[in-house]
């Protein structure tokens, strides 16, 4: 058995406390077993019990389904670890990471400060596959927890996920890049006011023809303005197509219909220096290219996730770049347009323009 005494209130204060996933009943499910291979039993309910904001005896259950047997749980692997706000002077258990059914598990016992603040980080529990949060007790004073004299019931106000933080890296695309401006040229200006709703979907699960980033409506003044970068790069699941769509002229179109392939290590690259000799680069959005639409899809592959957008600084080289004979091979015209090798005109393949005769 562990015993933690966490957190004084100087450390507490340095703890995140701003996590926005509170801990709930929701959370715990029935699970195949207890490694990091478990997943949840279809139709396996847990009689969970939720006492958040309620009077509390010593020993009594905050969080937790009837039975706490260790297949019931809660799985926590993703989150960096739980705080929350107590009657201050009071200890909370939590118990993880059952390798049976009954036991054993890591009993951790984590002491409120003065003003009732506790944490748990989960880095505490050493180099673990996974963190499996079988149940929140209050901790009794027999069992080597704090009671304040003459307390007869305490209460747990929160209980929240503190989320991992990660680290972005300086030059990642994010949806505050994207503004409204007075025109689509290389004049154009900032709207002030002009609220854009960006939709952000890095590092989330998304099917074809779903959006990455960009707004909800695609107008053509409605872009993030990357004229002083050199390129992008990023990360997603290998095999797929990234379609990048530049330089509008008008508000629904035309544009620059870039359509980028990622390596077999996910990575892929675009480099401005593709689109020609223009005079701005505006990005108004980035989706992932279904395989109808000429894009890669792998077979079997339902969803697929961008897991990192960044600008290339110009006077830097790009640190994926790679070669993308399935997009060199793909034509548009001036408008925006899939175009064959029959076509007459001025085509733009791979983002350069060619007069094809």
């Amino acid at each position: 058995m562990k015993k933690f005494t966490l957190m004084c209130a100087a450390v507490a204060a340095t703890m995140s406390m701003n996590a926005q996933t509170p801990l709930t009943a929701e959370m715990w499910h029935q699970w195949t077993g207890w490694g990091a291979d478990a997943t949840i039993v279809e139709d396996g309910e847990v009689n969970c019990e939720y006492n958040v904001g309620k009077e509390l005896g010593q020993m009594e259950m905050v969080i937790g389904p009837e039975s706490c047997n260790g297949d019931l749980y809660a799985d926590l692997t993703e989150y960096a670890g739980i705080e929350g706000e107590a009657t201050p002077g009071i200890t909370v258990r939590l118990y993880f990471n059952r390798q049976e059914l009954q036991g054993p598990g890591l009993d951790i016992r984590v002491n409120t400060d003065a003003e009732g603040k506790f944490s748990y980080m989960f880095s505490e529990l050493g180099d673990v596959e996974f963190v499996h949060l079988n149940f929140v007790k209050i901790t009794a004073a027999w069992q080597g927890g704090l009671w304040p004299d003459g307390l007869e019931k305490c209460e747990v106000k929160s209980m929240d996920l503190i989320k991992k933080e990660v680290e972005t890296p300086q030059n990642a695309i994010t949806a505050s890049w994207w503004h409204q401006w007075t025109g689509w040229g290389a004049d154009a200006t900032i709207v002030e006011d002009g609220e854009v709703n960006c939709e952000y979907n890095i590092g989330k699960e998304l099917g074809q023809m779903d959006m990455v980033i960009g707004p909800e409506s695609c107008n053509g003044d409605l872009y993030a303005d990357l004229t002083g970068y050199a390129g992008i790069e990023g990360e997603a699941t290998p095999g797929i197509t990234v379609r990048l769509y530049f330089n509008r002229q008008e508000l629904q179109g035309p544009g620059l219909d870039i359509r980028v392939n990622t390596d077999a290590d996910g990575k892929f690259t675009y480099m401005f220096s593709e689109l020609g000799d223009v005079e701005y680069v505006h990005l108004n959005f980035v989706k992932i290219t279904a395989a109808w639409q000429g894009g890669l899809w792998p077979d079997g592959l339902e969803k697929a996730v961008v897991s990192e957008f960044n600008a290339i600084p110009k006077g830097s080289s790009s640190v994926s770049a790679i070669e993308n004979a399935d997009v060199k091979a793909v034509l548009y015209n001036i408008y925006g347009q899939r175009v064959d090798e029959s076509y007459r005109g001025l085509v733009i393949k791979n983002g350069k323009k060619y007069v094809q005769k």
